[in-house]
């Protein structure tokens, strides 16, 4: 195992107040969701040329106070890595559903004030982890985190996100506002059998709404 670090600058106070925009639990975790099918967009031909059989798989997990988020997209590789969890840093490529670069700090921070991304990239040989820890990070004026590093196989490919300590604990309904939406926002990748998304190891189906049936009324 061996350590790196990324350069989280600039703007590292900003990590402190997104706990406080105007947010919802299922608008949130829908960033992750934009994120994991965006990294499934951009490497689609490599996935499949690996997988004969591919498809996108998103799990989310809900348990006490702790919210999990694992995929088997392509993971973040090492172009992309730091500017990943920078703060105010858009990506590269900004005609997609991570268009302004803030879906997962913002969604990660929302919910919770320590989190950790673990990530493989397809074609890389190291998986790697970074903890974000918010009140140290700020209080300490943290501009640079260390990142933990194992070697992998290069065909191992995936993201796994942590959320601890929730500020926001997901209810009942809650957790059925969150299954209806992203049913409803991802149903044409559902129709189309190209992604799978589960929660709490339920997999989401989108339903179509009843359609009226009346008579003609002419005022």
């Amino acid at each position: 195992m061996s350590n790196n670090t990324i350069n989280i600058r600039p703007g590292v106070g900003y990590l402190s107040i997104l706990s406080a925009i105007n947010y919802t639990p299922y608008h949130a975790t829908a960033e992750f969701v934009d994120n994991s099918i965006q990294s499934y967009l951009d490497n689609k031909a490599k996935l499949r040329r690996l997988h004969s059989n591919y498809k996108l798989k998103i799990d989310i997990y809900v348990s006490g106070a702790v919210i999990e988020i694992k995929d088997n997209a392509a993971g973040i590789n090492k172009e992309n890595y730091e500017r990943a969890f920078q703060a105010a840093m858009r990506p590269k490529k900004q005609t997609g559903l991570s268009e302004f670069g803030m879906g997962m700090k913002t969604a990660a921070c929302w919910f919770s004030p320590v989190w950790e991304v673990k990530s493989k990239a397809i074609g890389e040989k190291i998986e790697k982890k970074v903890k974000f820890d918010i009140n140290k990070i700020v209080n300490d004026e943290i501009e640079e985190l260390d990142v933990k590093e194992i070697p992998a196989g290069i065909n191992q490919h995936g993201t796994e996100i942590n959320l601890y300590q929730l500020r926001r604990l997901p209810g009942g309904s809650t957790k059925s506002k969150i299954k209806e939406h992203l049913a409803s926002m991802y149903r044409l990748y559902i129709k189309k059998n190209e992604i799978e998304i589960r929660v709490n190891d339920e997999k989401l189906e989108y339903k179509m709404p009843p359609l009226l049936v009346a008579p003609f009324f002419h005022e």
